[in-house]
């Protein structure tokens, strides 16, 4: 019986480390998408740059349902390139969408934009304080934003606790720096939203008229 009970003893020990070994053998998918930049030119055009994994297909298609661009990364041996560039235009709605799927690890992180279509108002003056602006994803979860603007622009920092938006406000007034860089967190549900805020006074009225306010670009990246 003694010695029954001690290779039955054996016997479960061997099954325990065995489990652990297959568990610690697992290995996590690794990324295909390794970083990604969204940018509006002076022009108002937007475009998305992206860096992969070797051997990475990246196919870009439009879901008109949603009115989603959608890029699906995925494995494929015959893969070269490393870098893509995609150019991408506003809705109707003044929206652009676009949601990116890595297949290995199950991410698909999602950027939201809600701008004027600037590029359309041809004849017209652009009142708008903001010449161009960028969002990077920074390797250690936060995001890059750079951003120019036009000449006796004042640019403000300010953190919307109330509505968890990180703002840039602009108006009109005297500067001496055109192009700014500024680090930004997601919050604790992995949401990154950031506003221009332009400050403008009403048509015909002097430095002491009313003041009203327009939010655009708005950008919001919801990061998984």
């Amino acid at each position: 019986m003694k010695k029954l009970g001690f290779g039955l003893l054996a016997l479960v020990i061997a099954f325990s480390f065995g489990s652990c070994s297959t568990e610690e053998i697992e290995i996590p998918q690794e990324s295909l998408l390794k970083s990604y930049e969204i940018k509006r030119d002076a022009a108002g055009h937007y475009s998305m740059s992206y860096d992969v994994a070797d051997n990475t297909k990246s196919v870009v298609n439009k879901n008109f349902s949603s009115l989603t661009n959608e890029i699906n990364l995925s494995q494929w041996a015959q893969a070269e390139k490393k870098s893509y560039t995609n150019d991408f235009s506003l809705e109707n709605d003044n929206k652009l969408r676009i949601g990116i799927l890595d297949e290995n690890t199950g991410k698909r992180p999602f950027i939201t934009i809600e701008d004027k279509n600037i590029t359309f108002a041809k004849g017209e003056v652009n009142k708008d304080y903001l010449k161009s602006y960028g969002m990077k994803a920074n390797d250690d979860g936060t995001f890059q934003l750079t951003f120019q603007v036009h000449s006796d622009v004042s640019t403000e920092f300010v953190y919307n606790e109330e509505l968890n938006i990180h703002e840039v406000h602009l108006s009109r007034g005297v500067q001496t720096e055109s192009k700014f860089s500024r680090t930004l967190e997601v919050d604790a549900d992995g949401v990154l939203k950031m506003d221009f805020v332009n400050h403008y006074l009403g048509a015909g009225t002097t430095a002491s008229g009313a003041e009203y306010t327009e939010r655009h670009p708005r950008t919001i990246i919801v990061t998984d």
